[in-house]
């Protein structure tokens, strides 16, 4: 009993395993979301219909109008005779509604008119790519930007107002809500896809430039006026350019001399020439002191030598050398 029991339990998993693939077999045909997929490859692209052969209203009403029943028995009602019952176009419709994913559907606050759209333009240059796509639900929705470049494009009306019944120049995205103030920076750094990452939407550069020359932003503290904002210019310069030439740099520390020039920084060791410059290239000191002598007025090599000697198995190892270079590549400077 025992083992008839370990048989019967094995063929019920082994049943329900076989409906669950064949039930995932049945959303991937409907689309995957329990709604019929349509291949507009098959009817537009191959089949050569016009978008109007199945949205009847595209031309003369704000929405385009959905394909019904008797749309698709026109050149259905010949083919779909010899289908088994799962693949003919009834299984399309509940009663009369369509029922394929409409995958471009606007929301009830965008105001948009079909008719005044397709009588100017084709189908495709909002619905991209559409002759050539198996599902429908794989489509991705149709850009804000999309509509905007348009505008601009065909000097059409660009109000808020145009095209949104809520939406007005002063409407704030609910990412705007709450910390906003705080993270905002790095959602412009951080150039988003989504419409309400695109900050000149509704902004301009002087928008920014105005806000951040009254108001420092929050990590413009004393630590960093000190210390910090001087390993943050070395990392990322350019997110220090969206607001500050580098004559900003020259004019305070013409006069203020940076935290490390201490210690052996300068005469006699003069180790900071190490900090950034090793081995010491040819710019020198005059980075920052113009008055300074450039390397390059180091003398020259004697004739009997040449750039692959090694430098260091004669100078430097019975006295030290009168700079701070430790001989690695005289080279540098000795040409």
């Amino acid at each position: 009993m025992a083992v008839l029991g370990r048989r019967s339990s094995t063929a019920i998993l082994f049943g329900v395993a076989a409906l669950a693939l064949a039930g995932c077999v049945w959303l991937r045909n409907l689309g995957g979301d329990g709604r019929l997929a349509f291949s507009h490859a098959r009817h537009v692209g191959q089949e050569k219909l016009d978008c109007a052969n199945c949205h009847a209203e595209v031309l003369a009403a704000d929405e385009p109008g959905m394909p019904t029943p008797d749309t698709c028995t026109v050149c259905h009602g010949d083919i779909d005779p010899s289908k088994p019952p799962e693949r003919r176009v009834e299984t399309l419709f509940h009663g009369e509604e369509f029922a394929a994913v409409h995958a471009s559907a606007l929301s009830g606050e965008v105001v948009f008119s079909h008719k005044l759209h397709a009588t100017s333009q084709e189908c495709d240059a909002c619905h991209r790519g559409i002759a050539a796509n198996e599902r429908v639900s794989s489509l991705r929705p149709i850009r804000m930007e999309t509509c905007t470049a348009c505008h601009a494009d065909k000097k059409a009306p660009s109000a808020c107002t145009t095209c949104h019944t809520a939406i007005t120049e002063t409407w704030k995205p609910p990412s705007h809500a709450s910390n906003w103030k705080r993270m905002h920076g790095l959602a412009a750094r951080a150039h988003g896809e989504a419409t309400a990452d695109n900050c000149f939407m509704c902004h301009t550069e002087a928008t920014c430039s105005s806000c951040h020359q009254s108001q420092a932003p929050e990590n413009h503290n004393n630590y960093w006026r000190e210390r910090g904002h001087g390993i943050t210019a070395m990392v990322d310069r350019e997110n220090c350019a969206a607001c500050h030439e580098p004559s900003s740099c020259d004019r305070c520390h013409a006069d203020v001399k940076p935290r490390n020039h201490t210690a052996t920084w300068g005469q006699p060791l003069d180790t900071h020439c190490l900090t950034c410059h090793m081995p010491l290239g040819q710019e020198g000191c005059v980075a920052c002191h113009a008055n300074t002598n450039s390397h390059l007025s180091a003398a020259p090599k004697p004739s009997d030598h040449y750039p692959g000697m090694d430098c260091r198995a004669c100078h430097g190892l019975s006295q030290k050398l009168p700079h701070v270079d430790n001989g690695d590549d005289c080279n540098s400077c000795h040409r």
